[in-house]
């Protein structure tokens, strides 16, 4: 087979659970002896990474670049993420590639539909039903888009896991990646109010404002540190992994894996990490984030308006989660071990 991806995001740095699952994926379809060849915003320029040819465009000129690779190559399939603002990219990739897009449905905020969306768009729900087919990366996704956008689709688990030396420290400290409103950083912050003997780590990836950063700064027992290709560097020494996530996450890769090196994690009872839990403890309450303000200039996506948070319920949890350690790190072994690393190989051949 021949495949295309097309997104609308750097190929590398892939801190992000989108970014990082779909270069997994078209790696592990090229080391099956596929061609897969991927179009993505960055620096202009070709590389082959990993067996995969990669172009890269600024965000103007991506559309172009687009058609000028997909006509080259013609490819079997294009493989477009729902993580595309405007829908720019799968509206390019339907006129270059008809009959032959998948749509991969990562980010619910993304998609042009439904009580989540950002930009909701009767236009870009029929876009995306143009689609020859619909993957989904948890239940949680699947259900979304049948209920609000009436869409059948496919639910495949993406495999972006490793296994690792356990990362648990019963005295280290508590970790938190992006810490920003979305993310719930008020639960993050409160906690190092309450708990001023215990060391606090923020692992800054796409989306904390300098606002929020200042808040950081201003606890001395949190530690902000950059973002680091493997897991296994930033969950090391922890005794806890938190996800507050105020909005519905699609599913929580880094959930399963902070399980898998044997860190107990106490997440937010949203969305797909309901599902990303494997049914251990602890799913905590959260007040949701409902309301947005308008997308400033630089900033990823509109700021939201993060409601106060009780945090009481993720007191108790941190005091007690450490004897989770053992059956966090056994759910997630065998839901990983259950994966198929071939599932969109055989997805893409059959549909």
């Amino acid at each position: 087979m021949r495949v295309l991806l097309a997104q609308n995001m750097p190929w590398l740095p892939g801190h992000g659970g989108a970014t990082k699952s779909n270069r997994l994926l078209l790696e592990e379809l090229a080391a099956r002896g596929h061609r897969c060849v991927a179009v993505t915003r960055g620096t202009p320029g070709v590389r082959t990474i990993a067996g995969v040819e990669v172009f890269a465009a600024d965000g103007p000129r991506l559309p172009r670049l687009l058609r000028e690779v997909a006509a080259a190559e013609e490819p079997d399939w294009t493989l477009v993420p729902s993580d595309d603002p405007g829908l720019m990219v799968l509206g390019t990739a339907l006129r270059a590639t008809p009959d032959r897009v998948v749509y991969l449905v990562h980010t619910l905020q993304q998609l042009p539909f439904g009580p989540r969306a950002f930009y909701p768009s009767d236009s870009g729900r029929r876009m995306v039903a143009r689609a020859r087919g619909i993957v989904s990366v948890s239940r949680a996704a699947h259900d979304y888009v049948l209920e609000h956008g009436g869409l059948a689709s496919t639910v495949l688990h993406p495999h972006v896991y490793h296994q690792g030396p356990p990362a648990f420290d019963a005295s280290g400290c508590v970790t938190m990646v992006n810490p920003c409103g979305f993310k719930g950083l008020p639960v993050l912050l409160g906690l190092a109010d309450a708990r001023p003997g215990l060391r606090f780590r923020a692992v800054r990836t796409w989306g904390s404002t300098d606002g929020e950063l200042a808040e950081l700064a201003g606890r001395p027992n949190i530690e902000v540190v950059p973002a680091a290709p493997d897991i296994a560097d930033v969950l090391r020494g922890s005794r806890a992994l938190l996800m507050p996530s105020l909005w519905d996450e699609t599913f929580g890769y880094t959930a399963v894996e902070a399980m898998l090196h044997g860190v107990p994690v106490l997440a937010s009872d949203v969305g797909g990490l309901r599902e990303a839990k494997l049914g251990v403890p602890y799913l905590l309450p959260v007040d949701p984030i409902t309301e947005y303000e308008p997308q400033r200039a630089g900033e990823p996506y509109p700021r939201p308006v993060v409601p106060p948070q009780n945090i009481e319920p993720w007191l108790a949890a941190l005091d007690d989660c450490a004897r989770y350690a053992i059956p966090g790190q056994e759910a997630a072994s065998a839901f990983v071990e259950g994966l198929d690393l071939g599932a969109l190989e055989k997805y893409l051949v059959n549909l």
